[in-house]
């Protein structure tokens, strides 16, 4: 093969173009192997082969399942590394104060509770996990479904009396918690780290987006003081702001001026100040934690929320939770649920952790990180937590201060640890409307997701019918329901799409060896007396009879316009081109699309070409993947089919043998012509 191109840095900044000139035989498959050694298929060996398995020890097990033994206790880096960890564990740990105390509102249980997900969960990961920059604890998403689960199975007034029997709220959170985390370490123990990929990015995106909507929902009770009943279950959004403006009467315009002054502060900060403050500063200024001792401040030493009736959070327990078992009777009732939050929860922590990884060019475990959340989630449900995830915001807080290791996770935890000691009581006092206020600017980023389904909807339409069924699903049924109803259309449409097939007839660019779709390229046109088309799909039992129909289409077609077929030869032999009429018909298949081909596939696929050379076809086929060359050539019964490593092979073959029949002169073996583009 002779190359000319211009390799030369000033050569190619000029207004050229490189050539490729060839100049070669013309192959069949059989031809090529042989010229070439290739074996049988019976006799070739695997081209790479495999390195001899290590033999494991005891110690290589225990370090694989903790790498916390490495990084940690054997390599870390403390001069260097423990300072900027130490930073980002500050960080983490005064963004998790106000959001774990709000989004335990969502879980219908203790503020405290979501500080407790801030230690024994994120101890565990920290030890376990293999992202380093990940920071588990409450996530909207989790608490929101979970606060579900504890509406229906918690008895109300149980944790005041306890005569009255049934479960508390927080022990329905643990239940879930415990099986969530039991459902994940069976997912470690069978290998299912890669599950989590039934939930694609599109339909992630949806359902995060329609969940912020319900969230944003159910906080306009706090937000505006408005004396409604939680909605859950079917229809809750609707039937919410049905209530809303039912009872709009009752808004307590205190509470509203609080939540808007909040908001306010809180998204001018976001869209100006945010960027220079903390472009000065050694990490993020902590703008809800500032505003949450603010109001606490306030509102401790006036009595505007006992004149304006005003919700305040009330008593918040001092201390570590006691060690408590989970009500076992209860796990078999929140099962369902749980498995789906378990797989929610993973989903979208794998894809934060891997989002970062791939930034910063370090591995993951999938699997492993299975093992460290779900045991994260079994020791956390003996200590009052509810089933905890990654969250974006605190993530990213960690790894744009500097964390470099977990470490930062264990500082953050030592720090709520000494918040649920001796401060946590403080906040007693506090609004819970600036909770809300802080939950709902920390939606905005969710919220505003809709707006980006024009440009999905775009770049594809499969994506976008994904993410808006699941969207309006969610919003107008359940969480439950439309994540499955979107993991169900999700599944469809890659079903539908695997069993589907193309087929569009190629021509040849001007003075090329290029065969491209004649409905794509103007300037393309088709090669006289040949019909060129490419497959492209999977061969199976399913569409076999539509690979059946589209062909007879293709040929169809072709008869239609073969009687004026003026044949022009293109082989350069030393001799000028000569063209004249020539009732032959050839049809060449490009097969490099094939995907798979099943017993079924084949039989119609033998069948269809048996029929074409009955009616006097030539049938080239060409480019046929190696792993189904063989497969098709010992289930083809039709003999008269050659092979053909390109299309440009198959089509010049067809060319000299047709030259050949029509001047007795021309007595070059076909597979011998030197072809010139």
């Amino acid at each position: 093969m002779i190359v000319n191109g211009v390799t030369d840095a000033k050569t190619e900044m000029m207004d050229c173009q490189p050539e490729i000139n060839t100049q070669r035989h013309v192959y069949q498959v059989d031809t090529l192997s042989a010229n070439n050694n290739v074996p049988a298929a019976a006799d070739r060996r695997p081209v790479i082969k495999k390195p001899p398995k290590k033999k494991w020890k005891c110690t290589d097990y225990v370090r694989k399942t903790i790498p916390s033994i490495d990084w940690l206790f054997l390599n870390y880096r403390w001069s260097q590394d423990f300072a900027e960890d130490t930073m980002a564990g500050i960080a983490v740990a005064v963004l998790n104060i106000p959001q774990g105390m709000a989004y335990s509102i969502l879980g219908n249980v203790e503020p405290t509770v979501g500080l407790y997900m801030a230690v024994f969960p994120v101890l565990v990961y920290s030890l376990l996990g293999t992202s380093r920059h990940i920071s588990l604890g409450v996530l909207s998403v989790l608490c929101l479904m979970t606060g579900k689960v504890v509406t229906t199975y918690a008895t109300e007034g149980a944790e005041d009396d306890p005569t009255l029997g049934g479960y508390t709220a927080i022990q329905v959170a643990t239940a879930v918690t415990l099986v969530a985390g039991l459902v994940q370490l069976l997912m470690y123990v069978f290998r299912l780290g890669l599950l989590c990929t039934v939930l694609s990015e599109t339909l992630v995106s949806g359902f995060t987006a329609s969940v912020a909507v319900i969230v944003f929902t159910s906080q306009l009770k706090e937000l505006l003081g408005v004396d409604v009943a939680r909605r859950h279950g079917m229809m809750q959004v609707p039937n919410t702001f049905f209530d809303f403006f039912d009872r709009f009467h009752t808004i307590n315009w205190a509470t509203t001026t609080v939540s808007v002054i909040t908001v306010t502060i809180l998204l001018v900060y976001s869209k100006y100040l945010k960027e220079r403050i903390n472009s000065r500063l050694c990490m993020p200024l902590p703008i809800e934690l500032i505003i949450t001792v603010f109001a606490t401040a306030l509102f401790q030493v006036t009595t505007i929320a006992q004149d304006y009736n005003m919700v305040q959070m009330g008593e918040i327990k001092s201390g570590l939770p006691a060690f408590e078992v989970p009500p076992i009777k209860l796990l078999s009732a929140v099962f369902v649920d749980a498995c789906v939050i378990a797989l929610v929860a993973y989903s979208i922590t794998m894809s934060l952790a891997l989002l970062v990884a791939e930034k910063l060019k370090y591995p993951l475990d999938t699997n492993q990180e299975l093992l460290a959340q779900g045991l994260g989630n079994v020791v956390g449900s003996f200590f009052s937590c509810l089933p905890s995830g990654a969250s974006p915001s605190r993530s990213a807080s960690q790894q744009s201060v500097g964390g470099k290791t977990q470490m930062a996770s264990i500082v953050s935890a030592a720090i709520i640890v000494v918040v649920l000691l001796w401060i946590g009581v403080v906040f007693e006092p506090l609004p819970r409307c600036v909770l809300s206020s802080i939950i709902v600017v920390a939606l905005k980023g969710l919220l505003m997701q809709v707006l980006n389904f024009p440009e999905i909807w775009r770049k594809s339409k499969t994506d976008g019918t994904v993410w808006m069924v699941t969207y309006v699903t969610v919003i107008m049924l359940d969480i439950d329901s439309g994540l499955l109803i979107g993991v169900v259309v999700s599944l469809l449409i890659v079903f539908i799409k695997g069993v589907l097939n193309e087929v569009h007839v190629l021509g040849r660019l001007p003075d090329t060896d290029l065969y491209v779709r004649l409905d794509l390229y103007a300037v393309a046109v088709e090669i006289p007396d040949v019909k060129i088309v490419r497959y492209a799909g999977s061969l199976n039992v399913i569409n076999r009879y539509m690979f059946k129909k589209k062909l007879i289409e293709v040929t169809r077609d072709y008869d239609d316009g073969a009687s004026a077929t003026t044949l022009t030869v293109t082989v350069i032999d030393g001799k000028n081109p000569t063209g004249g009429r020539c009732p032959a018909r050839c049809l060449v298949l490009d097969m490099a699309a094939l995907q798979y081909a099943d017993a079924a596939g084949v039989k119609m696929f033998s069948e269809s070409i048996e029929s074409l050379v009955s009616d006097g076809y030539e049938v080239y086929l060409a480019a046929v993947p190696d792993s189904s060359l063989e497969y098709i050539r010992c289930n083809n019964d039709v003999k008269s089919v050659r092979f053909f490593p390109t299309v440009h092979d198959a089509v010049v073959y067809h060319q000299c043998s047709s030259k050949k029949n029509q001047d007795s002169t021309y007595d070059t073996q076909p597979s011998k012509t030197p072809i010139g583009l």
